[in-house]
């Protein structure tokens, strides 16, 4: 069977699918099909937050080291009690959650036609014992964004050209209005319109299935990029604006090489796409913006998922406090 397709989520559960089929086929007891199910499902889970920007075979160590990091979260924000080393999870169950993991890998690397292997990634997963299940998704700090937005100015600045703006309407898509990679990589002029507050953009998305949704940005914050798609590149209403000098579209792994780039002038260490999305939900977390406004910006389905960025922290109650 094909190893994967452009979704990323799909392909773990269609071998999700198989593997629980091949696994009952084995001599295994209840328990251990049980428990290897749950952990299978857990990594889908894991997984959803990464689904525009990874695919299998972005899959390196440090993602099944930081699954069982989740687990941990997951156990801590169940409230689950600590043990007598202060951990949620002993490591014998850490262990048992790396052997569940590692087994559905070896059926995809030993049932796949690309011949494709995961095997050496799993030698250098580690299990780290001081993780904090309080931690929150990885987000940008404010002064990594201030940063990040100074380098976009600059880049357009220097270089005035396609690609400099193309990349700074990228990133804000996703920093100033949540969208996800697949959602930004198909936008196009005729995509962004008004309404009775002529301060902001509704920005018509097509999500999985053709459903079709409505972004929110500032225009502010992109109104230099929309001029100059109209005004210099003089795109068509209907054109992809996320494309490349030869004039093919943008996919999401160029995205992902460029602005991790951009990351890098700027100074900051950490990568990836999604992670412009989970700042804004940050931002507007910290902010005490009412979560039901939060779900309908982000276009969450269930408020369950806008709740994971409500963690408190340090900062948020020292902040309630210093209001009693």
């Amino acid at each position: 069977m094909q190893l994967q397709t452009n979704d990323f989520i799909s392909d773990l559960k269609k071998w999700q699918h198989r593997y629980m089929n091949w696994m009952q086929m084995q001599d295994y007891s209840k328990n251990t099909l049980e428990l290897y199910d749950r952990v299978v499902k857990q990594f889908v889970k894991y997984s959803l937050q990464y689904q525009d920007e990874m695919s299998l075979k972005d899959i390196r160590s440090t993602y099944f080291s930081e699954f069982v990091s989740f687990l941990e979260r997951e156990a801590y924000e169940s409230g689950k009690k600590q043990n007598r080393d202060g951990k949620y999870l002993s490591k014998s169950t850490k262990d048992a959650y790396m052997k569940a993991i590692k087994s559905y890998f070896t059926y995809i690397s030993d049932n796949n036609d690309d011949l494709y292997t995961f095997d050496r990634y799993f030698r250098n997963a580690k299990i780290r014992d001081k993780s904090k299940p309080e931690e929150k998704m990885k987000h940008l700090t404010d002064s990594e964004v201030e940063g990040l937005l100074n380098q976009l100015k600059e880049d357009k600045a220097n270089k005035d050209d396609y690609n400099s703006y193309r990349n700074s309407l990228l990133i804000k898509l996703m920093l100033h209005a949540g969208l996800r990679i697949s959602e930004a990589l198909a936008i196009r002029l005729q995509d962004f319109s008004t309404d009775e507050d002529e301060n902001i953009y509704l920005i018509q998305i097509f999500g999985k299935g053709a459903k079709e949704q409505t972004g929110y940005i500032l225009k502010q914050h992109i109104q230099e990029e929309i001029n100059y798609f109209i005004e210099v590149a003089k795109l068509d209403a209907d054109e992809f604006i996320m494309r490349t000098k030869n004039n093919a579209r943008l996919d999401r792994r160029s995205a992902f090489t460029i602005v991790n780039r951009i990351y890098s002038k700027a100074n900051i260490s950490k990568k990836g796409l999604h992670i412009l999305r989970h700042t804004l939900a940050m931002h507007l977390t910290n902010m005490n913006v009412n979560p039901l406004i939060i779900k309908k910006m982000l276009r969450h389905a269930s408020i369950s998922t806008t709740t994971i960025y409500a963690k408190a922290s340090n900062s948020s109650i020292s902040k309630a406090l210093k209001t009693t």
